[in-house]
Parts: C-alpha cells; structure tokens; sequence
C-alpha cells in the first residue's frame, strides 16, 4: 500500500468538481431524454430525472429558471434540457442543473397553450350551456381592439356598409406584447360599464404564436366568461385558434367575420322582412277566408238548430203531454178515493169507541170473577189462621204455665235450665210463673229422687223467693 496521505470524502468530492469545472463541454450542455420521478415542492425548486434507455440523470430547475418555463413538465414528456453539470457534495453525485427546457417535437409556446386549454375545458370554461345568445339587432356595439390596428378598420367598413345604425365605441387596448394581457382585460371591464352597450366585439389582425400569446392567457379567458354582455371573438386569421376564441360566446375566423356576426346586412334584413310582410299578409288572407266559410257553416248549423224552428213541434208537443198529464192526475185521484173509501170503513169496524165499550164490558165481568176469588181466597185464608192460631194456643208454654209448671233461667245471661249441674250456689236465678217473675239464689243442688226424699220428710229444699 502507498505512504501517500488519504483523502477525504469532501476533499475528493472538491477534486471532482475541479475536474468538470475545467471541462468547457459540461458548462454548455444540451440532453434529451424522459421526464420521470417529477418533484415540484412548496420551495418552487423543480427536480426530476431524465432517463434514455441505457441511463438517467437528475435533474434541478432553480425557481428563478422555472418561471421562464412557458409550460407545464409532466412525467413521461419527452424534452431538451439546457444546462451545465455539477457535483451535489452532500450526495457525492454529478447532476445537471438546467435553466431552460423545450419539448421534444413540438415548440414550448404551443404546449404551454395546450395545456391550458385543456385544464380550462376540464373546469367547464368552454361548455356550450354557458354560452350566451347574441342580440338580434344591435343597437349599440363596444370594439375591443388596438386603436391603431388594421382589425378597426375592417371593423369599422363591415359595419358601416352592413348596418349604418349601429353604434360603435371603441375601448382600445394593446394586442401583443408585455403588458398586452392586463390592457385587453382593462378593456373588457370598461366594455360592460358602456350604456346601451349590448355585445362586445373582440377583435384583432393575423400573427405568429408569439404575438398571439395574450390572447391564450387564462386571465383574459375568465375575463370574457365574467362579464354580463356577450362577446365575439375574431382574432388572427382563419386558421387560428386561441383560448379567447374559445371562450367567447361566438368565434369568427377574421374580425371583418366577427363584425357581420353582430352587425346583420341591412338591405337584406328589409328584403326578407318584405317577404316575410308579403308571406304573413297572404296567410292571413287565406286565415281570413277560410274563417269566413268556417263562421257561414257555423251559422247555417246554428239556423238549422234554432229555437224558433223547433218551437212550434214543442208547442204541440207540450199540449199532449199536458193532456196525459191531467188524464193521468184523475185517475190517479179516483184511484186514491177508493183506497181512501176502504180504509175509511175499515177504520170504522175498528174505531177506538166500539173497542172502548167491548173492553168495558170485559173489564166488568173480570172485576166480579177477581172480587169472588179474592172474597173465596179470604174465607179460606181466615180459617186457616184461625186453626194455627189454636194450634199455636194449644202449644204454647204458657198453657204449661197456667197448669202449675215454671220455667227457671240463669238471671244474668237468661239461659233456660235444664240440669242442676250447671248450677252453682249463690248463683241467682229467675223463674217464669204464669202470673209473674221469682228471683232466688241458690243454696244447693241435687238429683230429682234426692228431692223426692227431701219431699216426703218434709225439709224443703228448694229455692226461695
């Protein structure tokens, strides 16, 4: 190994950047190739990769070059870049640091209108629903053009020669050229604060792609969908096409096209209106006669069909049936005065005092049955109380009474007594007699031959009153 002293990283990286700073071809250089890997972050830097088929090579737009850039990079675009290579230290790789680019095939300018055109027509700018009607006869038209411009000439001889009663005012404004943009907008805002104004024409001459570029800006495209009044374009020659064009609610191909489209041929609109006056004037003739058959034929149907015709059979008419009608009514009547002769009489058989007299009578002779029940009833009832009364009479214990018997009961509680031992000394007593009451109190009990005993010697026992 050599004695020789090791480099650094950054030390070699700087040799490295010597060596392709002294190389006058990689200051000026020129690549094409496919853009991939785009990247264009918040700081407005643009980077991406330019690759062939055998290589690829990354790629820095600085944001003070990207805004010479007319159009949009996208990925897969084929393009030439114009740059100069260097070393990127923090990654130790060479890239190329470009400060313009063209499309491959196709010139800058024509894509950078492309690809506005399309990201308008995506956001609806261009839809036909939105487009407005021209006026019919234009009373007052606003120019939007170059004061000095050829397009104002020609503007101003279409519309002279076609339709001497417009009125044209000019709002000037610059075609071309830095600043062209603002001074065409400025000019359409100044067009719909005219009075009476009613449409608004656009207009200037033929040029290249350049020249043209103001009217392909954005800025003027929603400048013309923005305003109230209605504007024709006719910008450059027949075979040009800008934004503007298709912003506007029509495009000619010339501004002398443009002026005919607002400005109709006056001795052709009288000659047509003539015709029309002519056509309407026979139609109406013919309108005319055809409702003067229609109204005979109407009126001939109306005699035909009139009252007074008709009267005389409805007179007629009327007398019959007033004369079945009466016939009608009598026998309805003589019907009626039978129905009414039948019912009087059944009324009669069944009139409420033959009824009254018949049911008196009924009631008499049910009056007499019912008092000789109710009198038979009575005298059968009477006796038979008569014999449960001395049935009763012979059960009473009041008879038992009058023979010499008592009834003897607990004086408290009024209970009969049947059996001495539910007797207790000292208890008192009261007995039924039958003139009267005995209370006593018990000395002492016994059976009943104790008592017959107690009798026949002569003590007495029994309880005192």
């Amino acid at each position: 190994m050599s004695l020789r002293q090791a480099l650094t990283v950054a030390q070699l990286t700087a040799v490295i950047r010597g060596v392709i700073a002294l190389s006058p071809d990689l200051e000026d250089v020129l690549v094409e190739g496919e853009i991939s890997n785009l990247s264009m972050p918040a700081s407005g830097h643009l980077y991406f990769t330019l690759k062939d088929a055998n290589a690829s090579l990354n790629c820095v737009v600085w944001r003070s070059q990207r805004a010479e850039i007319p159009f949009r990079p996208e990925n897969g675009m084929t393009v030439i870049v114009h740059g100069r290579i260097e070393v990127y230290d923090a990654q130790g790789r060479y890239q190329l640091y470009a400060d313009r680019l063209e499309p491959s095939g196709v010139g800058a300018l024509a894509l950078a209108v492309e690809q506005r055109r399309r990201a308008l027509a995506a956001e609806g700018l261009f839809d036909e629903a939105r487009k407005r009607a021209l006026p019919l006869l234009p009373r007052r038209v606003v120019v939007v053009t170059s004061r000095s411009g050829a397009a104002l000439r020609d503007v101003l001889t279409v519309v002279g020669r076609r339709a001497p009663g417009v009125d044209l005012v000019l709002s000037p404004a610059t075609v071309q050229g830095e600043g062209a943009v603002d001074t065409l907008v400025l000019a359409l805002e100044r067009a719909q604060s005219v009075s009476g104004a009613e449409v608004v024409l656009l207009v200037r001459g033929g040029g290249s792609l350049e020249d043209l570029m103001p009217f392909n800006d954005e800025r003027l495209a929603r400048a013309i969908r923005a305003g109230r009044l209605p504007v024709v374009s006719g910008v450059g020659h027949e075979t040009d096409t800008t934004i503007a064009d298709l912003a506007a609610d029509r495009r000619a191909a010339t501004p002398s096209a443009a002026a005919e489209l607002v400005a109709p041929d006056a001795r052709r609109l009288g000659a047509e209106l003539g015709a029309r006056r002519a056509r309407l004037g026979a139609a109406a003739r013919q309108e005319l006669s055809v409702k003067r058959g229609s109204l005979e034929r109407q009126r001939l149907r109306l005699d035909s069909a009139s009252p007074l015709r008709r009267l005389p059979s409805h007179r007629q008419e009327l007398d019959l049936r007033a004369e079945r009608l009466r016939a009608g009514l009598l026998a309805s009547l003589t019907a009626k005065r039978r129905r009414l002769d039948a019912a009087t009489a059944r009324l009669r058989l069944a009139s409420p005092g033959q009824r009254v007299a018949l049911e008196r009578q009924r009631l008499g002779g049910q009056r007499r049955r019912l008092a000789r029940v109710v009198g038979e009833a009575l005298v059968q009832r009477r006796q038979e109380v008569r014999a449960r009364h001395d049935q009763l009479e012979a059960l009473s214990p009041l008879r038992v009474l009058e023979r010499g018997y008592s009834i003897t009961m607990e004086a408290a509680s009024g209970a009969v007594l049947t059996d001495p031992a539910s007797v207790r000394a000292g208890q008192r007593l009261r007995t039924r007699l039958a003139q009267g009451l005995v209370i006593s109190t018990v000395e002492s009990t016994g059976s009943t031959d104790q008592d017959e005993r107690l009798y026949d010697t002569g003590h007495d026992t029994r309880e005192r009153g």
